[in-house]
This record gives structure tokens, C-alpha cells and sequence, in this order.
């Protein structure tokens, strides 16, 4: 114990001292300027960054990259909320309560919500990460992909409690998702699907273009048509005050935060499920335990909490298998792993042992650099919650330049830019004829995961199909799954025969 204090006061100090928290604020600005812009986020940031950081000191280095990373995910929650454009993946959940709050006039409580959510959510994945270093392996190896398959069917699972509209419409809106995701060449399967014969496709639709397309688009075309003068109703009561509210609105819903957190730290660790299956599995959770599933969609604030918390909580956890195995937990701890190996910091028992002040150093550079950005980020909410009271006519064509660009900048191809626009008018269709966006992209990103999980778990079994329910997790997961499907039937049940329901579920 005493070892683990003497490192961790020996982290501090380096931290704290000038001019390696000067390296800590400029990357969580850089982070923040990169998390804004859709299209770049952490994987871009860091990729440019690391040669930069060449001649530095190791811990110089060390915390630049780490505030970087802890600066992107607020970041991208700004454009989430104000203008409907997801500045990285994992912030699309945000798009689905937190723009109907700016087109409340609450742009600033929504923002200051993200900005209180996400900085405990960093704040709970890491503190989550030291406690779970000692047992990492076992916690670890408990998961593949048996586990990841129920996971994914999980989320599909829920996408009626989340689909706006009828049932039959958010069952059309998740199977036209689940197509698009099996578009291009499967790596595990060895074929190439829905590729009508061009190149183009091959890779398959890139997330982020459909993402800008299905809402950033979709709402400039909307804006368009319907020729409103502004984001929110001017007449509408000002925003002055509403961040704090939105702080302390993180602390009232205590429970969907701590759900959230724990979610998003928990699927952090896997590796592969990424931060934007944990936002969209912390996104459900809290609408099916609400107690006005209803709200959400339309301005609920225990949506942005839920996907700011996992969102952030993630990166503490992603960070267990890079750290301890070498396993990056997502792309960006991919990059960052890189960046940590140039600058002599291996991954493995010598960082948990020797090396405790680096990984210590790491942690704390993370946390301040969330704290940073969420700081600034309630100072100035209600200056930016400002812009959603600019005229439309010049608002729309900075969106429609940011959404252009960030597509392009995926992978420098035009063809992500058609993509784009294509998923502009598809997702404006989905709004005039009331299907689920939301079921769609749900479908997108958990699709991959549970084709390639299901072929792998078949792969590696001997007993065929019983290996989806003979391992502890997944038989614990796919029990979920049945009551989940069980719950709003009961609920019915009790209803029609007069007794008041208390079972919470979808509807």
C-alpha cells in the first residue's frame, strides 16, 4: 500500500509541476478543438501529435497525449447538442436529447449536463481502472465472443424501447440498419456482400458519415424546408443560469449517471465494443428504466447524462487491456498505445510494478484533462448555447461545411461525402414518415459485432450452439435479454387485470 501512495504522490508532483501541466491544458484544448470538429476526434489528434512530441521528455509526452484524449469527448458533445452533428461516434446518443433541449432553449443546461456528466465519468472509469488492475486478466479474459454476440443482441434487442413510433416501424428502421452494417468485404466470412459490383464499397459505410448524414444533414434539410428563422424560439426565456442547473441535474439523477458510468467502464474494457456501443447500451438503459421513457427522444435529460457518462467512463476502462496486455480497448487507445511505447512505456507487469508512477502520471493526466474541459465547458455554455439563436440562413451553411468536410476527412474520399448526403435525405424521409434514426444507427454499429462474434463463437466451439449459453457471462446475458422481452408483456398482463404495474420497461 505504501508503494502505491509513494507512486502516486510521485505522479502528482511531476504532474503539478511547470511546465508539465502546461502540456496537460494545452492537449485538453487541443482535444476539445479536435472533439468539435466532426470527423477528426482523438484517433486523428493523437496520430498528429506523436511526432511532435519526438524531442520531449517522456513525461512531457506522456501527459500531452493523455490530455489530448481527455479533452475529445466533451468536445464532441458541443456540436451534439447545438447543431445536431456528433463531433465524434460516441457522441451520437447525445444528438437524440440534447439537440430537442437547444431547440427548447435550454442549449445551456443541456451543455452544462454534459460538461458535470462527463467530467464524473472520467473521473468513475478511472478511479474504476486502479481498483481493477490487480484482478485485470481475470477480468479481462472472462469476455470473448460469445459474451460479445449477447452483448450486441442486447442492444438490438431494445431498440423497441427506443424507436420513436410503432413497433413495425422501428423493426423496419433496425433491419434496414443491420443491412447497411453487413454492406462490404466480411473479414471473418471472407466474402465481399452488397458491393454491386464497384470497389467503393469494399470497406463498407464508414459510421460517421452516416451518422452526419442521418442527423446533421437531415436537420439542414429540415431547417430548410420548414424556413425557421432559428435552432431555439427567440422569444423563448433566456438561457443565463441554465448550466448550473444543468450540473446540479446531474447530481438529482444520481442513478442513471452511476448506471451509465459503470456501463461504459465495463464495455470499455472489453476490446473491440468501442465507446459507441457503450454510449448506445447506457443510452437504453435509461430509457427503459425511466419512468417517462416517453421524454426521450424529445429533450430527456437522463439521455445526455447516460451517454456523457459512459462516454467518458469508457476511456478508463479501454485503457485496463491496452495498458495491462497491450490490447488496445478502442482505436483511439490504439494510437495512444503507440505513443506511450515510443516514448519507452511498455505495457505489461513492469508498469503495475517499477513503473507504477508512469502509469499513476497517465491516470492523472486524464483526469485534469477532463476536469479542464468540463471547467470550461460550464463557463461558457451559455455564450455557446448563443448559437442556437443565429438565423438560420447563416447557421446552415456552416453546418453543412462542417458536416462536408468532416466526411471527407474520414478517409479523404468523396465517396464518404455522397454517403453523406444520401443519409441526409434518408434520415429527412425517416423524420416526415416518423421512422426511428435512432433504431438505424443502433443497428449500424452493433451489427459488425454481432456477425463477427456469432461466426467466431461457432468457430471455437465443439458443442455448436450451446456455447452461447453455456459459459457463465453469456448465460447471464442472455437471461437478460428474455426478461427484457418478458418485462413489458408482464407489465400488460398486471395492467389489463387492474393491478397497478411496478415493473419499469420499454413500451
Amino acid at each position: 500500500m505504501s508503494a502505491i501512495i509513494d507512486a502516486l504522490l510521485s505522479a502528482a508532483l511531476t504532474l503539478f509541476s511547470w511546465p508539465t501541466i502546461l502540456y496537460v491544458v494545452i492537449g485538453a484544448m487541443l482535444g476539445m478543438l479536435f472533439g468539435l470538429l466532426p470527423g477528426l476526434g482523438g484517433p486523428i489528434l493523437l496520430s498528429l501529435l506523436i511526432p511532435v512530441t519526438y524531442g520531449f521528455d517522456p513525461e512531457a509526452a506522456i501527459v500531452l497525449l493523455a490530455g489530448s484524449l481527455g479533452g475529445v469527448a466533451f468536445g464532441g458533445s458541443i456540436t451534439a447538442i447545438l447543431i445536431n452533428t456528433p463531433g465524434t461516434p460516441p457522441n451520437a446518443a447525445t444528438t437524440f436529447d440534447g439537440y430537442p433541449l437547444a431547440r427548447q432553449n435550454r442549449a445551456g443546461e443541456a451543455l452544462g449536463i454534459s460538461a458535470t456528466a462527463s467530467a464524473l465519468g472520467a473521473m468513475f472509469g478511472l478511479i474504476v481502472l486502479a481498483l481493477l488492475i490487480p484482478v485485470a486478466r481475470e477480468v479481462i479474459l472472462a469476455f470473448s465472443p460469445p459474451e460479445f454476440f449477447w452483448i450486441a443482441v442486447l442492444g438490438l434487442t431494445v431498440i423497441a424501447f427506443v424507436a420513436q413510433g410503432s413497433f413495425l416501424k422501428g423493426l423496419v428502421s433496425g433491419g434496414l440498419g443491420l443491412l447497411i452494417s453487413f454492406i462490404g468485404f466480411s473479414g471473418v466470412v471472407g466474402t465481399y456482400r452488397f458491393g454491386f459490383g464497384t470497389e467503393v464499397l469494399w470497406g463498407g459505410i464508414e459510421l460517421i458519415a452516416a451518422l452526419i448524414g442521418l442527423f446533421a444533414i437531415a436537420e439542414v434539410i429540415k431547417l430548410t424546408v420548414e424556413e425557421t428563422e432559428s435552432i431555439a424560439d427567440k422569444e423563448q426565456a433566456a438561457v443565463s443560469g441554465g448550466r448550473l442547473k444543468g450540473v446540479k441535474t446531474v447530481f438529482k439523477h444520481w442513478n442513471v449517471f452511476g448506471r451509465s458510468a459503470l456501463i461504459g467502464t465495463i464495455t470499455g474494457i472489453i476490446p473491440g465494443a468501442g465507446g459507441t456501443v457503450a454510449n448506445f447500451i447506457a443510452y437504453i438503459q435509461a430509457a427503459q428504466t425511466s419512468d417517462n421513457p416517453e421524454k426521450f427522444g424529445h429533450g430527456a435529460v437522463e439521455g445526455v447524462i447516460a451517454s456523457e457518462a459512459s462516454n467518458d467512463a469508457k476511456d478508463g476502462g479501454s485503457l485496463l487491456p491496452t495498458l495491462v496486455f497491450g490490447i488496445p480497448g478502442s482505436a483511439t487507445a490504439a494510437v495512444l498505445l503507440a505513443g506511450l511505447i515510443l516514448h519507452g512505456v511498455n505495457p505489461g507487469q513492469d508498469l503495475l510494478t517499477s513503473e507504477l508512477p508512469t502509469l499513476f502520471l497517465l491516470l492523472l493526466a486524464l483526469l485534469v484533462a477532463n476536469l479542464v474541459t468540463s471547467l470550461i465547458g460550464v463557463s461558457i455554455a451559455n455564450q455557446l448555447a448563443k448559437i442556437t439563436h443565429v438565423p438560420v440562413q447563416l447557421l446552415i451553411p456552416v453546418v453543412l461545411t462542417l458536416s462536408l468536410v468532416g466526411a471527407y476527412a474520414l478517409r479523404s474520399n468523396m465517396f464518404d461525402v455522397f454517403v453523406a448526403v444520401a443519409f441526409g435525405f434518408l434520415g429527412y424521409g425517416m423524420v416526415i414518415y416518423d421512422y426511428s434514426r435512432v433504431a438505424v444507427i443502433i443497428a449500424l454499429v452493433l451489427g459488425p459485432l454481432m456477425e463477427n462474434s456469432f461466426i467466431q463463437s461457432l468457430q471455437m466451439s465443439d458443442s455448436g450452439y450451446w456455447i452461447f449459453v453455456t459459459r457463465p457471462i453469456s448465460f447471464v446475458l442472455a437471461l437478460l435479454i428474455v426478461l427484457m422481452l418478458v418485462m413489458p408483456l408482464v407489465r400488460s398482463i398486471v395492467s389489463l387485470n387492474g393491478i397497478k404495474p411496478t415493473l419499469r420497461g420499454g413500451s
